[in-house]
This record gives structure tokens, C-alpha cells and sequence, in this order.
């Protein structure tokens, strides 16, 4: 029986999309590795991304793709994150 989420953490989502993005076309249990979580949690975010248009399943078996809706979304997380890092550290030049 296939367990559906009840919630889900936005950061585990994010996290996933950033490991697509990063890796290409990967299957799921790859997928799961990599993100650092449950195989049949990341079965159940790769389902809600492929419903939000994020990800796409291809032909092959259980390989998932990230669609160009998630490579943008993934530039604007990881420019932001790059920002929030670099941003407040001081140069040589200051």
C-alpha cells in the first residue's frame, strides 16, 4: 500500500529539486541517496514535484528529469543561498 504525505517540509522539497538539478536524470533510489532521506519519502516528493510541473518522469524506468520550471526555480535558491553566504563576509578590499 503506497503511503501518501500527510505535510510536507518545504526544505526537503527544495533539497531534492537542488539534487535533480545538480545531478541530471537520476533514478529514484539514486535520488533518494543523495537528497539524504527515506526511499519511499522521496518517491512521495518526486510525485509532488512531477504534480507541480517541477520534475518529469521519462520514458525510462523510475528515472526522473527536472523540468525548466525547476531548473529556474533551483537558480533563484541557489543565488539566494550564495548571497545569504558571501554577502556579509568582509573583502580585502573593505
Amino acid at each position: 500500500m503506497k503511503k501518501k504525505l500527510q505535510r510536507f517540509d518545504l526544505k526537503v522539497l527544495l533539497r531534492l529539486l537542488t539534487v535533480m538539478y545538480e545531478s541530471g536524470h537520476e533514478k529514484r533510489t539514486n535520488l533518494a541517496l543523495n537528497a539524504k532521506i527515506n526511499y519511499d519519502t522521496c518517491v512521495s516528493y518526486l510525485e509532488m514535484l512531477e504534480f507541480l510541473g517541477f520534475a518529469v518522469k521519462t520514458n525510462r524506468h523510475h528515472v526522473y528529469d527536472i523540468t525548466p520550471h525547476g531548473i529556474s526555480l533551483c537558480k533563484k535558491k541557489l543565488n539566494t543561498a550564495f548571497d545569504k553566504k558571501y554577502n556579509d563576509i568582509p573583502t580585502i578590499l573593505d
